[in-house]
């Protein structure tokens, strides 16, 4: 046993009645004055609230406690920056060198996102205010190198500045549309935690604006011509050449934006704007996430009605569902929900959904329906694990389940008990014994070539303990038996949200009654759940309020030898909703204790 924390805060999901502000400058006054920034944003402060919850203490069962995972998570979201560069995020963390050390890689405007969208949902959860003096600074980042058309730009003066050559040639301040879909997410949380705060909305709107500009109709659909490389107020954007940032080109620009790129832009964008609509209610979002939802189905040649998958990299192709998902929920398209399902299905089969492996590049025939053919079976042989796709599979499961379309509670305690947690670094006692572990004696050839060519884009010191609470970028564990050495901000972003998103689907209070869906520990108005799991099959809930009870039982569990004692009274097990045990008339203070039998 030991001690735990109690906190209060739960999933905020509700629309805000907001002030739009609008720029006191036009566009057209601003570029004359040769600066792309926008005029209200360039120097801006923001003051940000803190999250803190009700705190007290008890003992509880040593097992999984997500919160814990969460402070672990801040740790690594407020120390991995640069503050010399716009608090933009060290992207990768290398421990295998002596000395280790960070590196930048156009994080600012491509993966901050994510981290700020994280941020405020862990610390809800876990009411840690660890480096909050910290998160202002990350806002007003994004919020300084937004430009006077409301798309936010990579300075290419930024150490590490652009990953590819198509923006480095340019050498100009330019757009990431995957980061700015994923900003949408980060203003739709933060627009919810501060609503005093008007500046989200205007960002947001203005953004969504602009990327109704930019986008391109195909039928009823939009889509975008570049997934990264836009400059500040770009004309005629319907016509630039197609360029694809990903893993990969467009083959066939003929057909417009084709193949594993059209996930990497148009369904993040959709995400976003999906979710903005869900949170604020402005239609304009809602009709920019139709059109990139009906591009991504009809032209991008992904996934056919079956869902069956014909792209390439999991994780960008799981984004791909999550942006059709998002908006389908935002529109209330159940003919969309049934299509994503059946991709989330497909993608459940390509996988190992019990112990929550899914393969990096995932098999995939080549075939016709994706103009963009060649990448279809592309790298096969891969079997890397790539932690963002499984907090993206993760992520669909609980948004399909909370939207009535299957029940997937037992697909989201697999993957995050069995392999989404197990890629954190939680602590760095390995490395002293690693087999492939960081080189004594000189510092290594990479380290030494980077501090010369580029020593802004380095971080040094106390790397380690900087980096714990970070996901790996890939590993293989079942190969090595050890943890990676190497850990990127991409996954910590996406495994964040998710350790939010699981901790709150755990218990939901309804009108008839509190609902346990996740046997996992956790602390919260309406009761206590303690989770001996997995080494002891016993959950014990004590009651804050008088409330019926309904607690979910694993599907691997014979329903025949479950057994319910109420303040050490036996109760007859009755079930309700297939697998909910149920037990009523409790009263606060009540003292409930669940039973059955764990196999190996």
């Amino acid at each position: 046993m030991r001690a735990g924390k109690s906190l209060q805060l739960g999933l905020i999901l509700f629309c805000i009645p907001g002030f739009i502000a609008t720029a006191g400058e036009t566009a057209e006054s601003v570029a004359d004055m040769g600066d792309w920034r926008h005029p209200e944003l360039r120097e801006i402060s923001i003051r940000t609230p803190l999250l803190v919850a009700e705190k007290y203490t008890r003992m509880i069962p040593d097992t999984l406690e997500l919160t814990d995972h969460a402070e672990l998570g801040i740790n690594a979201i407020t120390r991995m920056l640069n503050p010399g560069y716009a608090y933009a995020q060290y992207s990768y963390s290398d421990l295998r060198h002596n000395p280790p050390f960070l590196t930048m890689e156009a994080g600012l405007t491509n993966l901050n996102p994510k981290w700020l969208e994280a941020l405020p949902l862990l610390r809800m959860m876990s009411g840690s205010s660890f480096n909050s003096e910290i998160d202002h600074h990350m806002i007003e980042g994004i919020l300084h190198h937004t430009g006077f058309d409301g798309l936010t730009y990579q300075p290419p003066d930024h150490p590490g500045a652009f990953y590819e050559d198509f923006s480095r040639k340019q050498n100009k301040p330019a757009t990431n549309i995957f980061g700015e879909g994923r900003q949408l997410l980060t203003w739709s949380i933060w627009t919810q935690v501060d609503p005093g705060n008007p500046v989200y909305r205007q960002v947001a709107e203005q953004k969504i604006r602009r990327l109704r500009e930019i986008a391109v109709e195909k039928g009823d659909g939009l889509y975008f011509r570049r997934t990264q490389g836009y400059t500040p107020g770009q004309k005629d954007t319907d016509k630039l050449e197609i360029v694809a940032v990903t893993d990969h080109d467009v083959k066939k620009a003929e057909f417009g934006m084709v193949g594993t790129a059209v996930a990497h832009s148009v369904s993040v964008v959709a995400m976003g704007a999906a979710r903005y609509y869900r949170v604020t209610g402005h239609e304009p979002a809602l009709e920019l996430a139709r059109g990139l939802a009906n591009y991504f189905r009809n032209d991008a040649g992904l996934i056919d009605e079956t869902g069956r998958w014909h792209g390439y990299h999991f994780h960008i192709m799981a984004l791909g569902i999550l942006g059709q998902l998002e908006y389908a929920l935002a529109a209330g398209d159940e003919d969309m929900l049934r299509y994503v399902r059946r991709a989330y299905e497909y993608a459940r089969s390509i996988g190992d959904p019990t112990i929550g492996f899914f393969a990096g590049v995932p098999p995939c025939d080549p075939c016709t329906f994706n103009p963009n053919a060649e990448e279809c079976g592309k790298d096969k042989e891969r079997v890397l694990f790539e932690p963002c796709s499984l907090a993206d599979m993760a992520l669909i499961a609980l948004q399909l389940t909370r939207a009535g379309v299957g029940d997937y509670h037992e697909d989201v305690e697999h993957y995050v008990r069995n392999f989404m947690l197990v890629a954190q670094l939680r602590n760095t006692d390995y490395l002293q014994e690693y087999p492939h572990g960081r080189i004594t004696g000189e510092p290594s050839e990479k380290y030494r070539k980077m501090k010369e060519e580029e020593p802004g884009r380095v971080g040094e010191g106390d790397v380690p303990a900087r980096t714990v609470g970070s996901f790996s970028c890939v590993s293989l564990p079942a190969a090595t038996g050890m943890p990676t050495t190497q850990f990127c901000g991409c996954c910590l972003g996406n495994a964040g949200r998710v350790l939010y998103y699981t901790w709150d689907q755990i218990l939901e209070a309804r009108d008839d009654g509190l609902w346990v869906h996740l046997l996992m520990n956790r602390a919260s108005r309406w009761a206590d759940l303690d989770s001996h799991l997995p080494y002891e099959g016993r959950v014990e809930l004590t009651m804050k309020q008088d409330m019926n009870l309904r607690v979910r039982i694993p599907e691997w569990v014979n329903t025949g030898k479950v057994s319910c004692v109420v303040n050490g009274r036996p109760r007859p097990v009755r079930w309700l909703a297939g697998r909910y045990l149920q037990v009523n008339r409790l009263r606060s203070g009540d003292e409930v204790v669940v039973r059955f039998p764990v196999v190996e």
